[in-house]
């Protein structure tokens, strides 16, 4: 078995990694494959803005043959956000994050794809504001607080239909930076 198929088998068949346990605020499984696909070691996710409204398959205690959705992440190109990104949206995330005491690595865009099992066909979600903090400095409530602040910027800059996702990551070496966009298509098919 793979490492992913090893880790899908142990939590699958741990009720805690099924339900949400505190001081956590997505479920452990959530945690570990919300970003499966992109690359042979995903991030692992902190909090998402559309967790309420847009739900994760998670497989029921003890599912053998549960599949576990893949996504590709792909660049943002030609949107409200492109345009005030650079000037007005980035700047003031930052300084946000700064008033909350995050330690960023990171702050981008990106749109992400789901195949569908069923029938193969990939799936796009919406434009996702995409943020790494750095490794054990904040917790899934500290960011999750965070987040309100991030959608009101974006509001504000007319820009809607925005996810803010937050992961813990290292500032990207050279070397892994370029591992790392291997998995980063620039264009999606549309």
């Amino acid at each position: 078995l793979s490492e992913t198929e090893t880790l899908i088998s142990q939590l699958s068949n741990n009720s805690d990694a099924l339900t949400v346990v505190a001081p956590d605020l997505i479920s452990q499984f959530e945690i570990n494959f919300w970003y499966h696909g992109l690359s042979g070691s995903p991030p692992k996710l902190l909090w998402r803005s559309d967790f309420e409204t847009n739900h994760f398959p998670i497989p029921e205690l003890g599912e053998r043959f549960f599949k576990v959705p893949t996504k590709t992440a792909y660049g943002v190109f030609n949107t409200r956000l492109n345009e005030v990104w650079d000037t007005t949206v980035a700047p003031q995330i930052r300084a946000s994050m700064k008033t909350h005491g995050l330690k960023y690595s990171a702050l981008k865009t990106a749109r992400f794809s789901t195949i569908v099992e069923e029938n193969g066909e990939e799936v796009f979600g919406p434009v996702v504001v995409w943020i790494a903090v750095h490794p054990n400095t904040t917790t899934a409530g500290a960011v999750r607080d965070a987040t309100p602040d991030i959608l009101h910027i974006l509001n504000d800059a007319q820009v809607t239909g925005v996810v803010v996702e937050w992961y813990e990551g290292r500032p990207a070496s050279d070397e892994r930076r370029g591992q790392y966009q291997s998995h980063f298509r620039s264009q999606p098919p549309f």
